[in-house]
């Protein structure tokens, strides 16, 4: 998941609410291509657990009771870089055919992110709603203590930017995948450091437990609160939220997203988990 409230719709992992107005880019046109994305698959073996290779979550995008769109978050596979087996994690987001009348997304988010330390070796993006669009990859370079990669505007001009990378980070879409493996207690809450092209810390608050239903099944939920950062996955305009309900359970499943907009809210509900 993202409406220029939210900037990247999980829809893109909502995550994200809606903004512009017209046809996304055709697939034949030119786009970017991050350095990592033809990395074959790795033979490194990969302990079980919470992330699985193969696993794809498939959610429903609703406005109010309007069904707007479809997303999902999937770990794609697993490459090695820096001789470091990292999982490849891939989220999307399109409107559906009422929506296409008249305003249009089709949003594509990846993280490259190690197995062990579940930090992010970098991120691609390409968001296409309605006569928005972006199209950015990056690099998180830790040996070199920099970031660097390439952005495309609307007008399709392609920049190069860089900058200082201190220490290990997490982009937004990695974030959730983090956010699975930690340890979360009612009325506490975590951080983690993550780069938008600017290093900062995203604090999550979590909430209280509650039974939460979905396509998906009735869970036991814990609520946390991403609280407002830079754009990404998690963005909250001033005055307004995005909580997420994680099943309280080992896995942790995204069970519902739920974004405040300008008008009403936007709400992702899962419908199914699969491992393929």
């Amino acid at each position: 998941m993202a409406f220029k409230t939210t900037r990247a719709v999980l829809l893109p992992a909502l995550l994200s609410a809606f903004a512009g107005v017209s046809a996304p880019p055709a697939a034949a046109e030119q786009l970017l291509t991050h350095p990592f994305s033809t990395l074959p698959v790795s033979t490194s073996a990969v302990a079980s657990g919470v992330m699985q290779r193969g696993e794809t979550l498939e959610y429903e995008i609703y406005w109010g009771i309007i069904n707007v769109g479809r997303s999902f978050l999937r770990i794609e596979n697993v490459v090695d870089i820096a001789s470091r087996p990292a999982w490849h994690i891939v989220s999307g987001a399109k409107s559906s055919s009422f929506i296409n009348n008249f305003y249009k997304v089709n949003d594509r988010n990846e993280s490259w992110m190690d197995t062990e330390t579940y930090n992010s070796y970098g991120y691609y993006k390409k968001l296409s709603e309605g006569k928005y669009f972006f199209n950015e990859w990056v690099i998180f370079d830790l040996p070199g203590a920099k970031y660097y990669g390439q952005k495309m505007n609307r007008k399709r001009e392609v920049s190069q930017f860089e900058g200082v990378l201190g220490h290990p980070v997490n982009d937004m879409l990695s974030a959730i995948f983090r956010l699975r493996v930690m340890k979360l207690e009612t009325g506490g809450s975590v951080e983690i450091d993550v780069n938008t092209k600017k290093n900062w810390r995203l604090v999550i608050k979590t909430g209280k437990k509650e039974k939460i239903e979905t396509p998906y099944g009735k869970k036991k939920c814990l609520q946390v609160e991403p609280m407002a950062g830079e754009e990404g996955l998690f963005v909250a305009k001033a005055g307004k939220r995005m909580l997420v309900w994680i099943t309280d359970d080992e896995l942790k499943l995204p069970m519902v997203l739920k974004a405040e907009i300008f008008i009403g809210s936007i709400t992702a509900k899962l419908v199914r988990r699969e491992i393929r």
